[in-house]
Protein backbone atom coordinates (compact mmCIF):
# COMPACT_ATOMS: atom_id res chain seq x y z
CA UNK A 1 0.00 0.00 0.00
CA UNK A 2 2.88 2.37 0.90
CA UNK A 3 4.24 2.01 -2.60
CA UNK A 4 0.85 2.84 -4.14
CA UNK A 5 0.79 6.18 -2.03
CA UNK A 6 4.36 6.94 -3.11
CA UNK A 7 3.31 6.17 -6.54
CA UNK A 8 0.48 8.74 -6.79
CA UNK A 9 2.44 11.19 -4.65
CA UNK A 10 5.44 10.70 -7.15
CA UNK A 11 2.83 10.81 -10.36
CA UNK A 12 1.71 14.55 -8.40
CA UNK A 13 4.94 15.74 -7.70
CA UNK A 14 6.03 15.25 -11.30
CA UNK A 15 2.69 16.68 -12.75
CA UNK A 16 3.90 20.06 -10.42
CA UNK A 17 6.90 19.91 -11.97
CA UNK A 18 6.38 19.85 -15.45
CA UNK A 19 3.34 22.39 -15.11
CA UNK A 20 6.17 24.98 -13.19
CA UNK A 21 8.79 23.79 -15.77
CA UNK A 22 6.85 24.53 -18.82
CA UNK A 23 4.33 27.12 -17.43
CA UNK A 24 1.51 24.98 -18.73
CA UNK A 25 -2.26 26.02 -18.36
CA UNK A 26 -3.32 22.90 -16.56
CA UNK A 27 -2.83 22.04 -12.60
CA UNK A 28 -0.17 19.78 -11.64
CA UNK A 29 -2.26 17.78 -10.05
CA UNK A 30 -4.34 17.08 -13.33
CA UNK A 31 -0.98 16.58 -15.28
CA UNK A 32 0.15 14.13 -12.79
CA UNK A 33 -2.89 11.98 -13.09
CA UNK A 34 -2.30 11.92 -16.88
CA UNK A 35 1.04 11.22 -16.72
CA UNK A 36 -0.13 7.74 -14.38
CA UNK A 37 -2.90 7.16 -16.81
CA UNK A 38 -0.47 7.09 -19.77
CA UNK A 39 2.11 4.46 -17.52
CA UNK A 40 -0.60 2.75 -16.49
CA UNK A 41 -2.11 1.85 -20.27
CA UNK A 42 1.56 1.41 -20.87
CA UNK A 43 1.61 -1.26 -18.65
CA UNK A 44 -1.79 -2.94 -19.40
CA UNK A 45 -2.83 -3.52 -15.41
CA UNK A 46 -3.06 -1.96 -12.22
CA UNK A 47 -0.38 -2.75 -9.60
CA UNK A 48 -1.76 -4.48 -6.34
CA UNK A 49 -0.14 -1.99 -4.23
CA UNK A 50 -1.68 1.22 -6.12
CA UNK A 51 -4.98 -0.45 -6.16
CA UNK A 52 -4.78 -1.17 -2.60
CA UNK A 53 -3.50 2.53 -1.64
CA UNK A 54 -6.23 4.14 -4.03
CA UNK A 55 -8.81 2.05 -2.97
CA UNK A 56 -8.10 3.34 0.78
CA UNK A 57 -7.95 6.88 -0.37
CA UNK A 58 -11.56 5.87 -2.22
CA UNK A 59 -13.05 5.01 0.89
CA UNK A 60 -11.68 8.41 2.76
CA UNK A 61 -12.74 10.77 0.00
CA UNK A 62 -16.02 11.51 2.00
CA UNK A 63 -13.87 13.29 4.59
CA UNK A 64 -12.94 16.11 1.87
CA UNK A 65 -16.92 16.61 1.80
CA UNK A 66 -17.18 17.87 5.42
CA UNK A 67 -15.53 21.21 4.93
CA UNK A 68 -17.95 22.48 2.11
CA UNK A 69 -21.03 20.98 4.09
CA UNK A 70 -19.76 22.88 7.24
CA UNK A 71 -19.37 25.97 4.90
CA UNK A 72 -22.66 25.81 3.77
CA UNK A 73 -24.01 25.04 7.28
CA UNK A 74 -22.15 28.24 8.60
CA UNK A 75 -23.76 30.74 5.53
CA UNK A 76 -26.84 30.91 7.36
CA UNK A 77 -28.82 33.50 6.06
CA UNK A 78 -26.48 34.60 3.11
CA UNK A 79 -27.23 31.47 2.23
CA UNK A 80 -30.94 31.39 1.75
CA UNK A 81 -31.27 33.35 -1.36
CA UNK A 82 -28.85 31.04 -3.11
CA UNK A 83 -29.79 27.74 -2.22
CA UNK A 84 -31.65 27.04 -5.62
CA UNK A 85 -28.84 27.76 -7.76
CA UNK A 86 -26.71 25.59 -5.19
CA UNK A 87 -29.16 22.66 -5.51
CA UNK A 88 -29.30 23.23 -9.14
CA UNK A 89 -25.31 23.36 -9.58
CA UNK A 90 -25.10 20.21 -7.39
CA UNK A 91 -28.24 17.97 -9.13
CA UNK A 92 -26.47 18.99 -12.89
CA UNK A 93 -22.79 18.37 -11.50
CA UNK A 94 -23.71 14.87 -10.28
CA UNK A 95 -25.54 13.69 -12.94
CA UNK A 96 -22.88 14.94 -15.50
CA UNK A 97 -20.95 12.77 -13.45
CA UNK A 98 -22.22 9.84 -13.59
CA UNK A 99 -23.21 10.11 -17.02
CA UNK A 100 -19.63 10.51 -17.78
CA UNK A 101 -18.12 7.93 -15.48
CA UNK A 102 -20.98 5.07 -16.80
CA UNK A 103 -19.77 5.96 -19.93
CA UNK A 104 -16.21 5.95 -19.84
CA UNK A 105 -16.13 2.44 -17.65
CA UNK A 106 -18.10 1.17 -20.30
CA UNK A 107 -15.63 2.42 -23.02
CA UNK A 108 -12.43 1.15 -20.65
CA UNK A 109 -14.32 -2.41 -20.21
CA UNK A 110 -14.93 -3.11 -23.74
CA UNK A 111 -11.03 -2.20 -24.68
CA UNK A 112 -10.08 -4.22 -21.64
CA UNK A 113 -12.16 -7.43 -22.73
CA UNK A 114 -11.29 -7.01 -26.16
CA UNK A 115 -7.53 -6.75 -25.29
CA UNK A 116 -7.91 -10.05 -22.90
CA UNK A 117 -9.62 -11.70 -26.06
CA UNK A 118 -6.42 -10.79 -28.28
CA UNK A 119 -4.23 -12.36 -25.55
CA UNK A 120 -5.30 -15.78 -25.46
Amino acid sequence: MLAGFLTLIGCQLLGEFIQRALDLPLPGPVIGMLLLFIGLCIRGDVPKDLETGSQRLIELLPMLLMAPAAGVFFLGAGFADQWPAFIAAVTLGTVCTLVFCGLLIRFLHGRIVSNRNNRV
